[in-house]
Order: C-alpha cells, then sequence, then structure tokens
C-alpha cells in the first residue's frame, strides 16, 4: 500500500518527469541545431510581416519546428512551435539560467502516468527571434533530453503565438511569420 501511494504522489521531481514523459515522446533522437542568421534589418513598419528563422525536423514520420527564444537576455534556446499546448513551458534549466522568478502557483499537468502539479515562473522580457513577446507566465517543466543529448528547451504555446492573431509557418522556407504590431 505504501509503494503504490508513493508512485502516485510521487516527490518533485517525479511530478516533473510525469509532465516531461508525453513531452519527450514528441522529441526527436539526434541534437537539434539554431541556424542563427546574421541579416538584422529595418525596424517592421506597421502591417509589415516579421520573420523568424524556424527549424523543422522530420523524423519517425514527425514533424517538428523549433524557433529561438530569448529568455531574460539568455539564449537563444530552441523552443518547439506547439499549438496545442494552452500554456508556455520552459525547461528548469532554462528557468534557472534566465532567472526567472517562481510564482508560488503550481498548475495541474497531466501525462500518461497520471496528473500532477508543476511551478509556474514569471517572464518578464523575452523573444522569438528578434520579435519581443509580452511578459506572461510559463510552466516550468523537466524536459530530459532524448536519447543522445540535445532537443527541446521549451514549448512555445497557444497562450503565447494567439496575441498575434495569425501566424503562418512555412516549413519548406523555414520561416515562422508574424505579423507587425499596429501602430
Amino acid at each position: 500500500m505504501e509503494d503504490r501511494d508513493r508512485r502516485r504522489t510521487g516527490g518533485r521531481r517525479g511530478l516533473r518527469r510525469l509532465a516531461s514523459v508525453p513531452l519527450a515522446a514528441l522529441l526527436i533522437g539526434g541534437c537539434v541545431l539554431y541556424e542563427q542568421r546574421d541579416d538584422e534589418g529595418p525596424a517592421p513598419s506597421p502591417g509589415a510581416v516579421r520573420e523568424v528563422p524556424l527549424r523543422v525536423v522530420e523524423q519517425g514520420g514527425r514533424t517538428l519546428a523549433f524557433v529561438p527564444v530569448t529568455v531574460g537576455g539568455k539564449g537563444p534556446f530552441m523552443f518547439a512551435l506547439d499549438t496545442g499546448a494552452s500554456s508556455s513551458v520552459v525547461d528548469d534549466d532554462v528557468a534557472d539560467e534566465a532567472g526567472l522568478r517562481l510564482t508560488g502557483e503550481r498548475r495541474a499537468v497531466s501525462g500518461v502516468l497520471g496528473m500532477g502539479r508543476v511551478p509556474v515562473a514569471e517572464v518578464t522580457e523575452w523573444k522569438v527571434g528578434d520579435v519581443p513577446l509580452d511578459p506572461g507566465d510559463v510552466t516550468v517543466i523537466d524536459l530530459d533530453p532524448p536519447r543522445g543529448g540535445g532537443g527541446i528547451e521549451g514549448l512555445l504555446g497557444s497562450d503565447v503565438l494567439s496575441d498575434f492573431g495569425s501566424i503562418t509557418v512555412d516549413y519548406d522556407d523555414g520561416t515562422l511569420r508574424l505579423p507587425a504590431p499596429a501602430s
């Protein structure tokens, strides 16, 4: 009985791992590299489209799109675009490196092994490529790297992507297009 209760409740690390299991299922086995572009142009005009380099990875019948995200001036970190995620996620190592402050709130997450609650951190400054994102909260989870190392350092979810109204993911061109803010 005690062993079953321990498995069901787990520790803090167990809950983070619980949340990482379904996320890890999305990951690829190899290392994902960011190809940085050096072509910084002038600030976009209102109504213009801002472009962010997109790394598309196909393996095992899955297609993942990664974008560079800078958090608190650190990075870039490789975040997967995930319109199905209601909340953006950062790996606990990224949260530590970027000095994110935990809010004290814990959010419920569910995975194939059950449910758990994980910490939430406040992000005051972050960017996807060179495009600033609004301050907000992120869920902090231990996103263990897939076998072979490397991989995902966060998820950019619909809580952030929906702020743009519409986005274009150009898999062929390797570009995420975001509308410029109206002045």
